[in-house]
């Protein structure tokens, strides 16, 4: 590990970081004021790090991870208060378990769907360790992906072997997406759309989406995946909604009929499947 300033959401840090995972730099001194998120000296000469999306957890990534899992909380059947004592399954591995693991299963713990599902989670008890990868997720009985031990990484199985993909999603990343993907497919009504105008033209879907969020419909801001947004509601329903700048489609899952048909009506520019 490596101790420096590093970038994220735009935003400056100085923390630890793994050196191998820079994929550029910038001059801190040339970042406004107020995107300076630490009281560490500066010099004119520090330069700040970038990373590839696929990389070990940071500071503020685990501090992100927390809040998107007290506000998923609201709207899915999760965990934030229990305790887990994961020490027989650190026995069993002979490794640590990562603290973005620790996090996740803390909070899907005794809930069924995300276990039973064709992509699932594995038990605790299943989760094994290949080739130096914790691999923790499967479709049906074939793994896809585990946390890469030495790297920090998620890393992915295709083709009979394990890959890491740089430019790909991080571990804690991957966890929440299939969690929000298990969550509305559960959900008693589930649709799949296409979008149109704007939402298939912006380059920022997110930013896009902002400007349809309300007393009622939120966004899970710190998800922070590119071309992806997450729209939740009050009444519990649950919008994944993709952008690529040529292409854009919605899935969202809903206690009702009627909540999903509000809110394609909200956001226009929806047709469903």
């Amino acid at each position: 590990m490596r101790q420096g300033f590093y970038i994220y959401r735009n935003n400056i840090y100085y923390g630890n970081y793994r050196a191998e995972q820079v994929s550029g730099y910038q001059n801190v001194s040339l970042s406004r004021p107020e995107c300076i998120l630490t009281a560490h000296q500066i010099s004119s000469e520090d330069q700040a790090v970038r990373f590839w999306e696929n990389h070990h957890l940071l500071e503020p990534e685990y501090t992100d991870l927390q809040a998107m899992i007290l506000k998923m909380q609201s709207f899915m059947n999760l965990n934030v208060k229990e305790d887990i004592d994961f020490s027989a399954v650190e026995e069993k591995l002979e490794v640590s378990f990562p603290t973005e693991l620790k996090l996740v299963y803390t909070a899907i713990r005794n809930h069924e769907e995300y276990f039973s599902n064709v992509e699932h989670f594995l038990p605790l008890d299943e989760i094994y360790v290949e080739q130096g990868i914790i691999v923790f997720f499967k479709k049906k009985r074939a793994p896809i992906a585990g946390y890469d031990i030495e790297s920090g990484c998620l890393a992915q199985y295709y083709k009979r072997e394990w890959h890491i993909e740089k430019s790909g999603f991080c571990c804690y990343q991957f966890c929440v997406g299939r969690m929000l993907t298990i969550a509305l497919e559960n959900k008693p009504v589930f649709k799949k759309g296409r979008c149109k105008g704007k939402f298939v033209t912006t380059l920022d879907i997110e930013r896009e989406l902002k400007n349809f969020c309300n007393e009622k419909y939120h966004l899970l801001s710190e998800f922070n995946v590119y071309g992806i947004a997450v729209m939740y509601s009050d009444e519990k329903l649950i919008a994944w909604i993709r952008s690529n700048g040529f292409y854009a489609d919605i899935h969202a899952g809903a206690i009702d009929e009627s909540h999903l048909e509000a809110f394609g009506k909200h956001l226009g520019q929806i047709t469903w499947q």
